[in-house]
């Protein structure tokens, strides 16, 4: 069996000495490191609030992921006042405010010390369909309709001067749209797939009167009756008449009545007799 000796008292002592020697090391230690990084924090913060640390002027915002607006548009839509302490900005604030005050999806929005600027990446909002005014004789005291702008294809609306008007400006829709009613704007998204998917071309939707959508189409004027989820049958039996045209000899077609897409009829005029009216044919 092993028999441990017993320390000395002058040993104890100095283990003691030397365990408060290493604790007082220790705490001095992280003291330093403490003050260290207190004063590293506000030598940032005092430098970053001088003036050279400033946002003077929209030109100081970097603006990325933008193909429809211009740099200077989504600049203009920050709302800063300048000049701006570059850390008193707010990103979360600014991001959420562009997206408010543009067509805008989504924004991110950063600092950067050197050189100060912003940095700020967009996802725009996407044009599909040039929303036009509906015509006073088209109008009722009942019926409110979107003022002219732009569609989305999830029926969100953007006015007119979002984009921008003039040589400068994007790609806009072709499309047209003619009197939505705001109740309707949820139909929007399944309306506009279905007509993208089209294999007729479509340049014209006329919806001002609820009871009757309107096509204009590379057929002809189609009449499709009240908004239902059989437009793709519409459209599908639309374009099984591709060859009407050839089939009417001498005439014009008025228009194409789809409300019943099982059994189409067709308004013709008479290009021999223009003062006749135009006469159904099934």
């Amino acid at each position: 069996m092993t028999r441990v000796s017993p320390l000395s008292r002058d040993e104890l002592k100095r283990r003691r000495q030397s365990l408060r020697r290493r604790r007082r090391i220790s705490i001095s230690q992280a003291l330093w490191r403490f003050w260290a990084l207190s004063g590293l924090t506000a030598a940032i913060f005092w430098g970053a609030t001088r003036p050279v640390w400033l946002i003077h002027n929209p030109a100081q915002i970097n603006v990325s992921g933008n193909h429809l607006l211009s740099d200077e548009a989504v600049q203009n839509l920050v709302p800063l006042q300048y000049p701006q302490a570059l850390m008193k900005v707010e990103p979360e604030l600014l991001a959420r405010q562009l997206r408010d005050r543009g067509p805008i999806v989504a924004a991110e929005v950063t600092r950067q010390l050197l050189p100060p600027r912003l940095n700020v990446r967009v996802e725009e909002r996407v044009p599909v369909a040039v929303v036009l005014p509906v015509g006073k004789s088209d109008r009722t005291a009942d019926n409110q309709y979107l003022q002219a702008g732009f569609l989305d294809a999830h029926g969100a609306w953007m006015p007119l001067s979002s984009f921008g008007i003039g040589s400068a400006s994007p790609q806009l829709p072709t499309l047209q749209l003619r009197g939505i009613q705001p109740q309707y704007q949820r139909y929007w998204p399944q309306i506009y797939e279905t007509i993208v998917n089209s294999p007729v071309a479509i340049t014209e939707i006329d919806w001002h009167d609820p009871n009757n959508l309107v096509l204009e189409t590379a057929l002809g004027t189609v009449y499709l009756g009240p908004y239902s989820p059989e437009l793709e049958q519409q459209l599908a039996t639309l374009d099984r008449m591709r060859n009407l045209p050839n089939q009417l000899t001498d005439t014009e077609v008025a228009r194409i009545d789809l409300s019943n897409p099982e059994a189409p009829s067709i308004a013709v005029v008479d290009t021999d007799a223009p003062s006749a009216a135009p006469t159904p044919r099934p």
